[in-house]
């Protein structure tokens, strides 16, 4: 999948590809159409929060989203492939962010 990646803390990040995800238990795969620039992504790119929280290199950074879901984890429900959808990425860690098609996994209920 294409992403927007943070190699290390402080670097200006690119353009590159990453494997893509599937989604585990409760959560969704979504295909991002939109992704907003939270002002916790350059706190989290500059490694300003890691004593807070937990930061998986590289780094994709994005909190907010915007997308179609593409795949459905086991146990979830009320969602479809195809559903359109909006959202926070609801991960415990910093690292599978929104800056990425399709994005990493979003648990079902911050949908």
């Amino acid at each position: 999948m294409r992403a927007f990646i943070v190699p290390e803390f402080g670097d200006a990040g690119s353009v590159g590809e990453r494997p893509k995800p599937e989604p585990e238990a409760g959560q969704l795969l979504v295909r991002v159409k939109a992704a907003g620039v939270n002002a916790m992504d350059p706190i989290y790119r500059a490694g300003y929060a890691q004593t807070f929280m937990e930061h998986r290199l590289p780094l994709i950074p994005g909190v907010d989203y915007a997308g179609t879901v593409e795949s459905v984890g086991p146990g979830v429900e009320g969602f479809s492939t195809g559903d359109e959808v909006f959202g926070v990425v609801g991960k415990s860690y910093a690292g599978e962010g929104s800056f990425a098609e399709p994005s990493g996994m979003k648990t079902a209920g911050n949908c």
